[in-house]
């Protein structure tokens, strides 16, 4: 069951709720009575832990899902009350497109309309003192989370009296609870709107439309980026899509400039800290992410996890990057010196040796805290330097005369010239 709420709610709103579990046609207008039929299909299954388990009793029967559960019953009872959460969600995405006509169908087809994603953990809430056991559907837990908000005691005579978040370790305050309703789906990745067409979910109405405009012909797509010669259907789209373009948040231990706050984050943790939290169970090896851990315990296996799939070719490998190397070495003679120095002609076959060579040959330098040029394939065939500065120097350094060429750019007020777009506005100002 739900858990009880103080006030008339959206999701009480009619809507059209069509099971599409197997040949079922049922329909439904209210999430819980929506919710309670679809229980029935998973207790007709009798999946519960402790009995017999079996992969065809786990698979969904969702149209066009095609889930296998392979953990537990519980797994499977949170992707199919999912199933339940992405229906709504897509009803409201059906209602807001009817809504704003002028928006345009998505186009992207029905093909994965009902592939939701994988929950791996019943949803817990984390509210403060909270004794509310882990749900294992998004519905009511989303529910419950809501109500933590609108249960706040906020006098109506004190306007400016702020609303604390209650979620663990979070100090975030608000002027209302609206505000914080909002704010706690930051917490619990909760969306509220789903695309009917391809399934697609989204945070807000906006993230929504813009999933639509960016599917515009490139005829409607009016808006271009100066940099890199993007279009986009709308000024907003270009507007945010330029910050990408300009590095304003600075590290306070070197030099360095980013795009955005959390690459910042992730620059300190990897320029400037020494803390290692993911540790390898098999020896003593330490790590900054899961990623550099999952490729360290590949070396503890002696079954190889690449085999080429060419016939009459047995060539195995523990590493993606070996395989890979392999490929373009053996079987699609890619490994041509593509990387030409413009400045004594030399060439390469990969792009970071063409990086070293112009800087201990030549002495070419990069912005503070890259260690390296990036280079970025273009429509036209060629490769440019991605690492953008906010010095006043210019620097463009043709490599070879197939028209690949490393660029170092800088931005500044006059780069910005694009339909009346300034770095003032760019940053929000």
């Amino acid at each position: 069951m739900p858990p009880a709420s103080k006030r008339a709610r959206k999701e009480d709103s009619p809507l059209e709720l069509a099971c599409e579990w197997g040949s079922c046609q049922e329909s439904f207008d209210r999430m819980q009575e929506f919710c309670e039929h679809v229980e029935g299909h998973l207790k007709a299954l009798d999946i519960e832990d402790g009995g017999n388990y079996s992969f065809e009793e786990h698979s969904c029967l969702w149209k066009d899902c095609g889930f296998c559960s392979v953990e537990s019953a519980e797994e499977f009872k949170r992707h199919v009350y999912f199933h339940c959460y992405h229906t709504k969600l897509k009803q409201w995405g059906q209602g807001v497109l009817k809504a704003q006509p002028s928006i345009g169908p998505c186009t992207i087809g029905l093909h994965n309309r009902n592939i939701v994603p994988d929950i791996t953990d019943n949803f817990i809430c984390q509210w403060e003192q909270c004794e509310q056991p882990s749900l294992a559907n998004p519905e009511w837990f989303y529910r419950h989370v809501e109500m933590h908000s609108m249960c706040m005691d906020v006098p109506s005579a004190d306007k400016e009296l702020l609303v604390r978040c209650g979620w663990k370790d979070c100090e975030a305050t608000f002027k209302g609870r609206f505000k914080l309703r909002e704010h706690l789906r930051s917490h619990t990745g909760e969306k509220v709107v789903a695309c009917p067409i391809c399934g697609g979910m989204f945070a807000n109405n906006t993230k929504f439309f813009d999933h639509i405009r960016r599917q515009t012909t490139i005829e409607g797509q009016r808006f271009q980026c100066s940099h890199c010669s993007k279009r986009f259907a709308t000024e907003r789209l270009l507007r945010d899509h330029m910050r990408n373009h300009v590095n304003h948040y600075k590290c306070p231990l070197c030099d360095m400039t980013c795009p955005s706050p959390s690459s910042l984050r992730n620059h300190i943790k990897f320029r400037h800290s020494n803390e290692k939290p993911y540790s390898c169970e098999y020896c003593e090896y330490s790590c900054k992410n899961l990623i550099d851990l999952r490729k360290h315990l590949d070396t503890h296996s002696t079954e190889p996890a690449y085999r080429c799939d060419f016939t009459n070719c047995d060539y195995t490998t523990r590493s993606l990057h070996s395989i890979k190397n392999h490929y373009k070495k053996v079987h699609e003679g890619d490994f041509v010196a593509r990387y030409k120095c413009h400045v004594c002609e030399q060439c390469f076959t990969r792009g970071n040796n063409l990086t070293a060579h112009l800087r201990k040959k030549h002495q070419f330098k990069w912005p503070p805290g890259h260690p390296r040029f990036r280079y970025q394939h273009s429509n036209h065939n060629i490769y440019s330097q991605h690492t953008r500065t906010t010095n006043s120097k210019v620097h463009v350094v043709e490599i070879a005369s197939n028209s690949m060429f490393v660029e170092m750019v800088c931005i500044n007020k006059a780069s910005f010239n694009v339909s009346g777009l300034t770095p003032e506005s760019l940053l929000g100002e």
